[in-house]
C-alpha cells in the first residue's frame, strides 16, 4: 500500500467534511491614526478574549500602522453533547504607549477570506467609542 496515497486520501476527506463557513481569519489591519502627536511612535494592538496575546505595530511619523493577519481563527470547541454553531473569541483594536493606559479603538469582526485587508482611518480627537472610520473587511 502506498503510504502517502493514504494520507492525501485521509486528508482529503477531512477537508471535504469540515464546513467552509466556520473558516475564520482576521484581517490584515492597515491603518492611520490622527489626532496624536507622531513622537513618539504609538503602539497599535490587536488583542482577543480569553488570553494576553497580542499583535502589535508601531505608528510611523505620520501615524500609519501595519498589523499582519496571522492565518485561521479557530472557535471555541463545543461538547460531544453540544449543538451550536462555532463560537469565536472577541478581537478589539487597543491603543497605548508606555506612558499612557490602553484604549480600545474599535472591536473587530472575523472574515472568511484569507486575504481580507481592513482599512482604518482613526481621529482620536473624535469623542466616542469608535474613533475610526473602516473600509474593507470587517
Amino acid at each position: 500500500m502506498n503510504l502517502p496515497g493514504v494520507l492525501l486520501a485521509i486528508a482529503g476527506v477531512a477537508a471535504h467534511g469540515a464546513d467552509p463557513g466556520s473558516v475564520r481569519y482576521v484581517p490584515e489591519i492597515v491603518g492611520r491614526l490622527a489626532g496624536v502627536p507622531a513622537y513618539p511612535p504609538t503602539n497599535v494592538c490587536l488583542r482577543h478574549s480569553g488570553s494576553e496575546s497580542t499583535q502589535c505595530a508601531y505608528t510611523d511619523m505620520q501615524g500609519r500602522f501595519r498589523i499582519p493577519s496571522f492565518g485561521e481563527v479557530h472557535p471555541e470547541p463545543a461538547s460531544e453533547d453540544e449543538a451550536r454553531p462555532p463560537v469565536y473569541a472577541d478581537y478589539w483594536l487597543e491603543l497605548g504607549t508606555r506612558t499612557q493606559a490602553p484604549r480600545r479603538l474599535r472591536p473587530l469582526g472575523l472574515v472568511g477570506e484569507a486575504d481580507a485587508v481592513l482599512h482604518l482611518d482613526c481621529d482620536l480627537a473624535r469623542a466616542g467609542s469608535d474613533p475610526c472610520d473602516a473600509r474593507g473587511a470587517g
